[in-house]
């Protein structure tokens, strides 16, 4: 009886110690909740029936507006297959702003991209489709000043549903979007889950080639530390200029440009 007695409680010991070690070894979850604005210019210009160019310019602010976040600036080419597909390849420069360095302010990052852009209809909403493979480098930073650059993938997949309330041009468009961001990379260990961008707003054309969407941009992102989230409640702002001397139309298509 005794040695039956044993056998439980050895059985019994086997199988809560290893839960509540792992119970102590589990790290709290930490989210951090911030406010920014995003503000920026997308550009397109359709050169020809398929070629054209993209420059992009965004402003992200931090706490609201006292701070400075990161300045964006994107350059770059695309062939448009026809109103509805268009692959496209860029250069971008990031800077991030900083304030523990002790020799400057921002870092640098350098970025290449390539994407392909699908334009479709469903039911009553404009369907657009984005994805994106992304090529970083970036400064690593450890504590006050930073320490060479690391290399990172990052795969993006946008889609934007928008929904006309009205055949008149100049009416607001309901709008959601959802993007997915993954990345890769050697120090990429604890977050390859980077972000999850929503948006929930509106877009409206201002006349031809001139539109804007506004509205409310939650980024839920993973930091490197892997218990540590950042959700940053944003309100967005971005303007959007194309000429196009092409006889097709890709309004559809110039419009889902962001970092």
């Amino acid at each position: 009886m005794k040695s039956k007695i044993l056998l439980c409680t050895f059985f019994f010991l086997f199988l809560v110690t290893p839960s509540a070690y792992s119970q102590e070894n589990v790290q709290t979850k930490q989210i951090n909740h911030n406010v920014h604005t995003w503000n920026g210019l997308l550009t397109t210009h359709r050169l020809s029936d398929n070629w054209g160019v993209t420059a992009d310019f965004i402003i992200r602010r931090d706490d609201f507006l006292k701070e400075p976040g990161f300045y964006f600036a994107r350059l770059g080419g695309g062939y448009w297959f026809n109103d509805n597909v268009s692959v496209s390849g860029a250069y971008g420069n990031l800077w991030l702003y900083r304030p523990q360095l002790r020799d400057k302010n921002f870092t640098l990052e350098y970025r290449f991209d390539q994407q392909l852009i699908v334009a479709s209809s469903l039911w009553k909403f404009n369907v657009t489709q984005r994805f994106r493979i992304e090529s970083r480098w970036r400064e690593i930073v450890e504590g006050d000043q930073t320490m060479g650059r690391t290399f990172s993938e990052r795969i993006r997949y946008l889609y934007t549903f928008r929904l006309p309330i009205s055949k008149k041009p100049n009416v607001p468009q309901l709008m959601f979007s959802n993007e997915v961001l993954l990345q890769f990379g050697k120090h990429i260990v604890n977050n390859p889950l980077d972000q999850i961008r929503l948006f929930v707003g509106i877009r409206q054309s201002l006349g031809k080639g001139v539109a804007y969407d506004f509205g409310y941009f939650p980024i839920y992102q993973q930091t490197g530390a892997g218990n540590v989230y950042n959700l940053n409640h944003t309100v967005r702002l971005l303007f959007y200029f194309s000429t196009n001397k092409s006889k097709l139309d890709n309004h559809n298509l110039q419009m889902e440009e962001q970092e």
